[in-house]
């Protein structure tokens, strides 16, 4: 694999919650959905095909991603896939049924506006999405959820320090191929990679 640099997110430092950590056992944890939906994916590319969208219908999927932190839905248009967080099955049943129905059809629109604007940019919230959700019957559709998906902390065990400008990046995991300070790269190096600044592993308190 060659060198690459990597920017380091807060995502980075957040890992999956494991069974019964979210104030269930482990047993109503095993319930979950995990992996390729049939049903979903079978409504999609019904929906789709009403919209005259046969093409991206063929290819259409809905997965449940045991992954997903504090984002309820998403989509990749480019796959035709949407990709559903499994906290929503923990809801309380009488929320369960409509936030999992609201959230699959707002990432649907997603898919359906991209299809049909493929040679050209679009806001990911914009008239052509909008337009999408009222012919999936949610036309009020807010752009975010107010669901209390909050994400898990772990503690950052492992220390990456630039040997050139001495900046310390705490990690959950252990960095397993080289990777370089960005900032040093993007300042010293036109934002190449570059062997001066590899992180070098470092102890924590």
């Amino acid at each position: 694999m060659p060198d690459q640099l990597e920017l380091f997110s807060e995502d980075d430092f957040f890992e999956p919650e494991r069974s019964g950590e979210s104030g269930r056992s482990e047993g109503e944890a095993d319930f979950l959905r995990t992996g390729l939906d049939e049903e979903l994916t079978r409504i999609a590319a019904d929906w789709l095909r009403r919209l005259e969208l046969e093409k991206v219908a063929r290819h259409v999927s809905v997965v449940w991603n045991g992954r997903m932190r504090t984002a309820a839905g998403r989509a990749f248009y480019r796959e035709a896939r949407i990709e559903l967080n499994p906290r929503l099955q923990t809801l309380p049943r009488e929320q369960r049924e409509d936030e999992t129905h609201r959230t699959f059809l707002h990432e649907l629109a997603h898919i359906v506006s991209h299809a049909r604007h493929p040679d050209r940019r679009i806001q990911p919230h914009g008239p052509e999405w909008r337009r999408a959700c009222g012919e999936l019957g949610i036309p009020d559709e807010s752009r975010c959820h107010d669901l209390a998906f909050t994400p898990r902390r772990h503690r950052r065990k492992y220390g990456y320090q630039c040997p050139a400008c001495g900046l310390v990046i705490p990690r959950v995991r252990r960095i397993k191929r080289p990777v370089a300070c960005r900032a040093c790269c993007d300042k010293h190096n036109g934002g190449r990679f570059d062997k001066r600044f590899v992180l070098e592993e470092k102890s924590l308190p």
